[in-house]
């Protein structure tokens, strides 16, 4: 399970490492359709955010942030994650997991925006599967030119019908598909106690922050 200790920074890693690498180098190539071009700009976006010599670490954290949630929907995800047992909570345990999610997610993709560079991202070709169900393909450029992993991005619209990113995928895993596989399995095994599970990503979210933070500089 991902909740379990040995696994989550290794299956993490390897997620946060292309998420950040994309946005660390800056993109490539030019996007055939809308969901390309949306995720191209997204990747602009975040590499100014994260180049910006002027922002305070703090400053660049806090409009990353604000970054992320803009081109993505945490609520979506994180109701998604839940599977069946979205239904089974009562209002007030949804609220504090919506909260404990936001935060585990947060914690999950800025604990390493200052570790990547010298990588690029190169849109490869993307997957219609339906007009709001998009999958655009790409890969990940090292230093040395060639492709070093491969990766996706599930382009939907929101309520307002905008593009919003709602999994990340990983030569081939997706990251809200295996959080819900872990979550709902830690539910089942926990009687459907929300209250533990919600506790269980505070304490993810405070390992992320005290162990994957990025090195001092020198």
């Amino acid at each position: 399970m991902l909740l379990g200790k040995s696994r989550v920074p290794a299956a993490y890693l390897f997620i946060v490492v292309t998420f950040f690498g994309l946005m660390a180098g800056g993109a490539i190539g030019a996007p055939a359709n809308e969901a390309e071009t949306f995720v191209q700009t997204s990747i602009d976006r975040g590499y100014l955010i994260l180049n910006n010599k002027d922002l305070s670490a703090n400053d660049r954290q806090m409009q990353f942030r604000e970054f992320l949630n803009s081109i993505t929907d945490t609520k979506r995800v994180a109701l998604f994650t839940l599977g069946t047992y979205a239904r089974a909570g009562s209002q007030s345990d949804i609220d504090r997991f919506l909260v404990a999610y936001d935060e585990f997610a947060a914690a999950m993709y800025q604990g390493y925006f200052d570790w990547y560079t010298g990588q690029s991202l190169r849109v490869a070709n993307s997957a219609v599967r339906t007009a709001d169900d998009v999958v655009v393909y790409a890969d990940v450029i090292g230093p040395s030119g060639a492709p070093q992993f491969k990766v996706g991005f599930r382009v939907r619209k929101d309520s307002a019908q905008r593009n919003i990113v709602t999994d990340f995928q990983f030569e081939g895993v997706w990251l809200a598909l295996n959080q819900r596989s872990d979550f709902t399995s830690f539910l089942q095994q926990n009687k459907g106690n929300f209250a533990l599970l919600s506790a269980e990503l505070q304490k993810r979210t405070q390992r992320f922050r005290e162990a994957w933070a990025p090195p001092a500089k020198r």
